[in-house]
């Protein structure tokens, strides 16, 4: 027969239970803050990216001479990024006749859902063979409604492309 000690002790008690979910929770709930704070901040530079690249695509256009045909437009000059909106933004090509520029839309992009470029005046025209950009600009990528954190992409006059992140 087996002593009423030895069964009262075989167990957990209830202190002891919700200790352990207690700190198992609060360990969860950590992880979770954590883990959204990092997606969030994926998902900026996933934004911040797809307009890296597509600057990108016009710098290489105009270095190719991509459909550098004008007529009478005048000559290639190169091709342009330029912000249609906060959530919107065009790839153009240039022609340039008496110094006046003429463009032509070659493609429209729309910013990934619930991001923005904060700065309402971005144009960039990269050069037709030399890739430079005619002036160096920088904007913000960032969360639609918020001001921080955001991504800051800077173009300079030789049409180095750079991006950083601030918090």
């Amino acid at each position: 027969m087996e002593s009423k000690s030895a069964f009262k002790n075989s167990g957990f008690t209830l202190i002891e239970l919700l200790v352990s979910i207690l700190v198992i929770s609060i360990l969860v709930g950590l992880g979770y803050a954590n883990f959204r704070a990092y997606s969030q901040k994926q998902a900026l530079w996933a934004a911040a990216r797809q307009v890296e690249g597509d600057l990108r695509l016009a710098q290489s256009y105009a270095m190719s001479g991509k459909d550098a045909y004008c007529g009478s437009q005048g000559y290639f000059y190169g091709y342009n990024f330029y912000l249609n909106s906060a959530t919107s933004y065009s790839i153009r090509r240039v022609c340039r006749l008496s110094g006046v520029n003429y463009y032509t839309s070659v493609i429209n992009r729309s910013m990934p859902n619930g991001f923005e470029i904060a700065d309402s005046s971005v144009s960039i025209v990269f050069r037709a063979v030399t890739g430079g950009a005619d002036g160096g600009v920088s904007f913000r990528i960032l969360r639609s409604g918020t001001l921080n954190p955001y991504i800051n992409i800077t173009v300079s006059t030789s049409g180095k492309i750079s991006m950083t992140y601030t918090n």
